[in-house]
């Protein structure tokens, strides 16, 4: 019986991981769309997940929400943070934070 819990634990980990790393590769993408459409630079090829938070949809029901962060420069010599909030596969909202335009 042990052994059965221990194999349903470790394939609840690997499920997790493997869904982890999809939603990731999700906000990287729109996290790249973001920065396109903005006329902008992304950097370091890279997000982070930034927290886990609850947010009434537009059905009033709580969900989990998943906060990423990515940095992006507008002239080459600043750094500036965007964020990316993901319900899902479903993107809640895409953020700038305010940047110089040359």
């Amino acid at each position: 019986m042990s052994k059965v819990i221990t194999l349903l634990g470790l394939v609840a980990i690997a499920w997790y991981w493997s869904n982890t790393q999809k939603l990731k590769q999700f906000a990287l993408n729109a996290s790249i769309k973001c920065c396109k459409e903005s006329g902008v630079q992304f950097l370091d090829h890279s997000v982070v997940m930034h927290r886990f938070s609850f947010m009434k949809n537009s059905h009033n029901r709580w969900k989990l929400i998943r906060e990423y962060h990515f940095e992006f420069t507008s002239t080459g010599e600043n750094r500036y943070t965007g964020r990316v909030l993901l319900q899902g596969q479903h993107i809640v909202k895409t953020e700038l934070e305010p940047y110089t335009i040359n």
